[in-house]
């Protein structure tokens, strides 16, 4: 019983000591891909211009302390960290302009649609002041109409009873017939 329940214990620390291992693994891998990632930029540093120009100032003046040449290399860091940002910020610059651009062709677009809508309402009013002077007119017209139809209805009216008295042969007339005139109108 003590060997099994040796056995199991031992079991379990494998197990756990297996996972303690691919644990660290990981942490290794991870930590190995940063210092690959900074040894990356620090060659990018090493070959930037500053560090070019360090070089040759330390081979025209010599070695400065190391205090000071770590301090260099720091600032050389921070310079090339500040310059990947810079060129990040260059590029949502870009961005923002070209949607500045885009901004502004729709702004002339809403503009030159605006103006066509108020010509458009423009037009629409003329065209209704237009119809109501034209309503207007007609109805003055078939005024006008009505009250000619009335006339003419009432000469017809008059000359119909004109014709009937010269027929008749009463003359109550108030004017005579010139005896060139037709009786009977056409």
């Amino acid at each position: 019983e003590l060997q099994r329940a040796h056995e199991q214990e031992k079991l379990l620390l494998a197990e756990s000591h297996q996972r303690s291992q691919e644990a660290l693994q990981e942490t290794i891998d991870a930590l190995n891909s940063q210092l690959k990632s900074f040894q990356e930029k620090m060659k990018r540093v090493e070959e930037s211009l500053l560090s070019r120009d360090y070089k040759k100032h330390i081979e025209e003046h010599g070695s400065p302390s190391p205090f000071w040449e770590q301090e260099l290399e720091s600032l050389h860091f921070v310079i090339e960290m500040k310059n990947e940002h810079i060129h990040g910020l260059d590029k949502k610059l870009l961005n923002l302009e070209t949607v500045v651009e885009q901004n502004l062709l729709l702004e002339e677009k809403v503009k030159t649609l605006q103006q066509e809508n108020e010509d458009l309402h423009a037009r629409t009013q003329n065209h209704l002041i237009m119809s109501r002077q034209l309503s207007e007119e007609l109805v003055a017209a078939r005024g006008a109409l009505e009250k000619e139809s009335q006339l003419r209805e009432q000469a017809r009216r008059e000359k119909e009873e004109l014709l009937y008295r010269v027929l008749r042969g009463e003359d109550a007339s108030p004017f005579a017939v010139p005896p060139d005139v037709p009786l009977v109108a056409t």
